[in-house]
C-alpha cells in the first residue's frame, strides 16, 4: 500500500526487472518464469524434475497439499523468478511485494542485489493486478512459489514480505500444510496482520486513480483487497483465528511508529503477531524501540530501510527470529546510514542480475477488482471465521 507520490517516485528512480540466466562470465541472473519473457514451455523444460511433484501436489487437494489451487499452473509458473540455486548453505529467500506495485518494482533496486551479495539465492513472486484483488487468490501464488522452491532446492524457504506481502502469505501458511512445511522464516515488514484503522479506499485514492487512469473511483466501490484490510473483515478474523503462528517457523514482525497506513502502532501494534504472548519463535520489533530517532514510514520500511534490512538478514541467517543484540544492538544498528536507491552500486557478482526496464510497459491491462463489499471467504476458510 502506497501513496501516489511514493509510487511515482519509485518508478522515476528506474524500475528494475529480473532477467537472464547464469552467463558464461559467471554473473548471476534470474530465470524460470514471469518477467524473464520465457514461454511456459521453456519454463517447464528448464525446471523439470523435482519441481514437477510440486505442481502435481498443487492440484491434488489432499490433506497435506491443502485446498486445490484454482489458478492456472502456467500463470503461477510465470509469476516466479529466481536466481540460480547455488548456495546450499543458506535458505533460499522468497520476496513478496506490497499493494500497487510488482515484485520487480519493489525489490530489485535494493533487496535482491544486497541479498545476492550476501550469498543468498533469491526468488521474487508477483501476484496479479498489483495486489488489488482477493488475497485468497493471491495466496495461491505464494503457495506455488513455496512448493516449487522447496522441491527444487530441498531447503526450507525464508520469506520476506512487505505490507500485503507481510500478511497475505500467512493465509498460505495457515491453510496449506505443504506450504507451511516449506518455510523456515517469515519476516513481515509493516504487515497488515490484524487489519488497519485507516480507511484505505480514501487513503489510496490518488495511487489507485493514477494506476487506473481515471479522475476518481466510481462511488460505492473499491478494490476487493481494501475491504480485506479492515480490522473487522472476515479475512482478518479467519486469518487470526486459533494459532497466529503455525508451523515450525520463526516469525519476525517489524513495524514503525510513522507508518501512515498500517495503524494502530501503539499501544497494541496491528502489525504484530502473538503480541506479548512470550512465544519464543516470534519477535515483534518496533524500530523506534531500538533507535528512537529513526524515521521510516510505510513505503521506506519495505524498500530501503537499513535498520529493517539488517534485522531481516539477522532473522534469516540464524536460528530463531530476529535478535536485536545479535544483529548489532542499538549501538551498531542505529549508526546505519540511510539508503538512497538512486545511489546504490550493484555488487560485482550481481552486476548482470538486473536490467533497467519499465516493467509496466508489457503488463496486461490492470483489473482493479472494484466491488461494493468484501469477497466471500473460500469454503475451506469459512469455519475459521466463526466465533
Amino acid at each position: 500500500m502506497y501513496k501516489k507520490a511514493m509510487f511515482v517516485g519509485l518508478l522515476t528512480t528506474g524500475v528494475l526487472v529480473l532477467a537472464g540466466c547464469k552467463g558464461d562470465d559467471g554473473s548471476v541472473g534470474l530465470s524460470a518464469s514471469g518477467q524473464t519473457g520465457g514461454t511456459a514451455a521453456d519454463n517447464e523444460a528448464s525446471t523439470s524434475g523435482p519441481g514437477d511433484s510440486a505442481s502435481e501436489s498443487a492440484e491434488s487437494g489432499d490433506a497435506f497439499a491443502g485446498p486445490a489451487l484454482q489458478t492456472d499452473p502456467a500463470e503461477l509458473d510465470r509469476s516466479l523468478n529466481c536466481t540460480a540455486f547455488e548456495h546450499p548453505d543458506k535458505p533460499p529467500v522468497l520476496l513478496i511485494h506490497g499493494t500497487t506495485v510488482t515484485g520487480s518494482e519493489q525489490f530489485t533496486t535494493f533487496y535482491t542485489p544486497q541479498l545476492v551479495e550476501r550469498g543468498f539465492d533469491v526468488c521474487i513472486v508477483t501476484y496479479p493486478d498489483r495486489g488489488l484483488g482477493d488475497m485468497q487468490v493471491s495466496a495461491e501464488y505464494v503457495v506455488y512459489a513455496l512448493r516449487r522452491i522447496h522441491a527444487e532446492t530441498g531447503r526450507k524457504v525464508a520469506m520476506i514480505g512487505h505490507s500485503q506481502g507481510g500478511v497475505m502469505p500467512r493465509w498460505a501458511i495457515k491453510f496449506w500444510p505443504s506450504a507451511r512445511e516449506a518455510v523456515a522464516d517469515f519476516v513481515m515488514l509493516a504487515g497488515v496482520n490484524h487489519g488497519t484503522d485507516v480507511a484505505l479506499p480514501a487513503a489510496l485514492a490518488d495511487s489507485l486513480t493514477t494506476l487506473l487512469g481515471i479522475d476518481r473511483l466510481p462511488p460505492g466501490v473499491a478494490p476487493a483487497v481494501t475491504y480485506q484490510f479492515a480490522r473487522s473483515s472476515n479475512f482478518v478474523a479467519a486469518l487470526n483465528a486459533g494459532d497466529e503462528t503455525p508451523g515450525e517457523i520463526d516469525y519476525t514482525a517489524l513495524y514503525t511508529l510513522y507508518d501512515e497506513l498500517v495503524r494502530p502502532v501503539v499501544p497494541e501494534p496491528t502489525a504484530a503477531v502473538d503480541y506479548e504472548q512470550g512465544n519464543p519463535k516470534v519477535a515483534n520489533i518496533l524500530l523506534q524501540d531500538i533507535c528512537p530517532g529513526h524515521v521510516s514510514e510505510h513505503f521506506v520500511i519495505g524498500t530501503a530501510d537499513s535498520l529493517a534490512f539488517a534485522l531481516a538478514v539477522d532473522a534469516i541467517s540464524n536460528d530463531g527470529p530476529a535478535n536485536v543484540e545479535r544483529a548489532g544492538g542499538a549501538a551498531g544498528l542505529c549508526g546505519l546510514l540511510p539508503v538512497d536507491l538512486a545511489d546504490i552500486v550493484m555488487p560485482s557478482n550481481a552486476a548482470r542480475l538486473l536490467e533497467v526496464v519499465a516493467s509496466t510497459l508489457d503488463e496486461p491491462e490492470l483489473d482493479p477488482h472494484l466491488t461494493a463489499s468484501e469477497p466471500p471467504l473460500m469454503p475451506y476458510a469459512q469455519q475459521s471465521a466463526k466465533p
